[in-house]
């Protein structure tokens, strides 16, 4: 079965206090057209009202709770789908990166007044594109409506990024990374645990640290990782003890990525650096 490109859809509380909002495989966007309500992500409660956008990524689900009876709560739900945002990226633009630049899974922005207007007569005008599917050019109105909402969407984020970080969040500095690495090469490092402590979505800071540096984060990770382990290994240690004080997941691993880097294996490595023993050469990388 075919996927759709985009959604769109209104949804009203009618008597209900509740309801389960579910993104599927699109990046979905939800305006609030009157009425408010709240939902909670990783324990942080989001109290949206007129001014709120609601943004979830692929595969998520939130439960929205109404927090005023008394005023019907009215949304409009947008969503895109990877490829769509795929087709209206262009050489300089990748909006599917650029949503993940900010670490979220459901979040809100508050938008200024004029962008979430605009926004909200945008989504209005897709809402009708069904009954209006045979007017002139509708494919492009239809495309060109699609465009500006995203960039619109985007604009929300990088204003309400730029209000918030002076309070709550750190500048992502090339700098700070490599003392992070350094401080915690003994550890596992994950993408995860780098971008909690960055603020900043793991694929900005793969991204940046290739454009700074010119080779891959991991790759950095592992070879300053294996001459850790290379100090440790010359100085007598248990090879089963060494990939652990290097910070290696598992054994293998460091077998397969030590015998890579070195061209000999652990064990090789130890005997060559025992007294007329020769030194291992590094194999060249490219």
């Amino acid at each position: 079965m075919e996927t759709k490109k985009y959604k769109v859809s209104q949804i009203t509380f009618h008597n209900q206090t509740s309801k389960k909002i579910t993104s599927g495989a699109y990046y979905s966007f939800l305006f609030i057209l009157s009425g408010n309500c709240q939902f909670f992500n990783d324990n942080i409660r989001h109290r949206c009202g007129f001014e709120e956008l609601i943004l979830m990524k692929p595969n998520t689900c939130l439960e929205l709770v109404r927090t005023n009876v008394s005023v019907e709560l009215v949304l409009i739900k947008v969503q895109y789908s990877p490829e769509l945002l795929s087709e209206l990226s262009d050489e300089n633009t990748n909006l599917e990166v650029d949503l993940n630049i900010v670490p979220y899974i459901c979040t809100s922005v508050h938008c200024e007044s004029e962008i979430q207007s605009l926004c909200k007569n945008l989504c209005r005008k897709l809402l009708l594109q069904e009954q209006e599917k045979d007017e002139y050019a509708c494919p492009i109105f239809e495309k060109s409506i699609l465009s500006m909402l995203l960039v619109l969407i985007l604009r929300a984020c990088i204003h309400a990024e730029f209000k918030q970080r002076p309070r709550s969040r750190k500048v992502f500095l090339i700098d700070n990374l490599f003392e992070y690495i350094h401080a915690h090469l003994t550890e596992e490092i994950t993408l995860d645990d780098l971008e909690k402590q960055f603020f900043v979505s793991k694929y900005h800071i793969l991204r940046e640290f290739k454009k700074a540096t010119g080779q891959t984060l991991h790759g950095y990770i592992v070879k300053n990782k294996l001459e850790l382990c290379q100090k440790y290994i010359a100085e007598g240690l248990p090879i089963t003890e060494v990939y652990k004080l290097g910070g290696f997941g598992g054994y293998n691993h460091f077998f397969r990525a030590f015998r890579q880097e070195y061209g000999m294996t652990p064990k090789e490595y130890y005997k060559a650096t025992l007294p007329d023993g020769r030194q291992p050469q590094r194999k060249d990388t490219k």
